[in-house]
């Protein structure tokens, strides 16, 4: 950063929530803080926080793994080609029941273009667990079965029970597996209709009220293991309900004046811990911290007008917008971290060589995103 010149702009860090990063005494983060000698704002990556949620989830209905793969995927992969896999069979009543407000939010969201193809495949394959009709679809071949994606496991999950009609024998789960297999897919729709969480997680000024719907989801969900495993989870990755990073809420287009006015009234000069001990059941249990503003480097003076004029104000225009680019998600640092493993010492070992090769491999993915072998084949 001090070779860049950019040491005094940088005022947060993104980051995946591993202990070498987090720890309180010598984790990178406190110790990057410290050697920069402010505070910085410690924004947790949000798709890695629900990949942690389902990882726990997953673990309560299928149980823990001690070997690299998941044998019940592993075998459903296998068997692949003996199954009747084209579409799954017509239903009168869908696997999971869902409100409409979520089947309206799936079907905005298929309309849209996505980063990756799993994100879409996600998204089909919800539509089918939860009824939503649409032109048909062909269900893709099983792809890779790593750990760390938690998106692997909720496609895999939901594939097996939109197929297992037709396809008992071939498949052969145990009762213990088709139990887990439910029992997992139910709690993708239904617990907090995660991927209404996924989809939405990038707006920052949001994720304190969407933390707190999802605690509300849990503290009322009928199944007493997930509940606990989901409760457990958020106060391990309570982050952005924290003092210092809860104030975002106060951009929150989903909020309401009166909302607004309360946080106001519940803020305090210290940024506070950076987990908190309680979990906020309602906005009103919020603590909100004027470090926020000190931190962002921004004009604070809105605050002390009513909510009603924020909007005419030029102090909550400008802090708005810089909220509104926070990043509060990671996925191109670990891009970046795929790309160095996938070239390092391959071609040359020369680092300035190695800059310009990594600088030429991210345009040519840029110019040809969306090529594929036809395209190369018609070259």
């Amino acid at each position: 950063m001090k070779s860049w010149e950019c040491d005094s702009q940088v005022i947060g860090m993104c980051f995946d929530t591993t202990a070498s990063n987090t720890g309180r005494l010598n984790g990178t983060y406190k110790l990057l803080e410290t050697a920069i000698n402010r505070n910085l704002l410690w924004m947790a990556c949000r798709h890695h926080m629900f990949e942690v949620l389902l990882s726990d989830a997953f673990g309560v209905c299928l149980g823990p793994s001690t070997g690299p793969d998941i044998l019940l995927f592993k075998r459903f992969k296998d068997k692949w080609s003996k199954l009747v896999h084209h579409q799954p069979l017509p239903r009168l009543v869908p696997l999971v029941s869902a409100c409409d407000r979520l089947k309206e939010f799936i079907a905005e969201q298929l309309q849209l273009g996505h980063p990756r193809d799993d994100y879409r495949e996600f998204l089909h394959l919800e539509a089918s667990m939860i009824g939503i009709k649409r032109s048909a679809v062909p269900l893709r071949k099983p792809g890779g079965l790593h750990r760390a994606r938690w998106m692997t496991k909720a496609i895999y999950a939901m594939k097996i029970e939109l197929l297992l009609d037709g396809n008992e024998v071939v498949i052969q789960l145990t009762a213990r597996e088709l139990q887990g297999i439910k029992r997992l897919n139910r709690f993708v729709v239904t617990i907090y209709k995660y991927i209404q969480s996924w989809f939405s997680c990038r707006i920052v000024a949001d994720a304190p009220l969407n933390d707190i719907m999802l605690i509300q989801r849990l503290h009322d969900y009928d199944d007493a293991a997930l509940q606990s495993v989901g409760l457990k989870m958020m106060e391990r990755h309570s982050w952005y309900i924290s003092p210092e990073l809860a104030t975002v809420a106060l951009f929150s287009h989903h909020l309401s004046d009166e909302d607004k006015t309360q946080l106001v009234l519940n803020m305090k000069d210290d940024r506070g811990l950076h987990l908190i001990k309680t979990l906020p059941r309602t906005v009103s249990e919020l603590l909100i911290s004027r470090s926020f503003f000190q931190t962002m480097g921004i004009d604070s003076s809105f605050l002390y007008i009513p909510t009603q004029e924020w909007h005419d104000s030029q102090s909550y225009k400008v802090a708005r917008e810089l909220v509104k680019n926070l990043p509060c998600v990671n996925d191109c640092a670990e891009r970046g971290v795929a790309l160095i493993q996938n070239f390092n010492e391959t071609i040359t070992k020369d680092e300035e060589q190695k800059q310009f090769l990594l600088q030429v491999v991210e345009k040519h993915r840029r110019d040809f995103s969306k090529c594929n072998r036809d395209d190369l084949a018609n070259m």
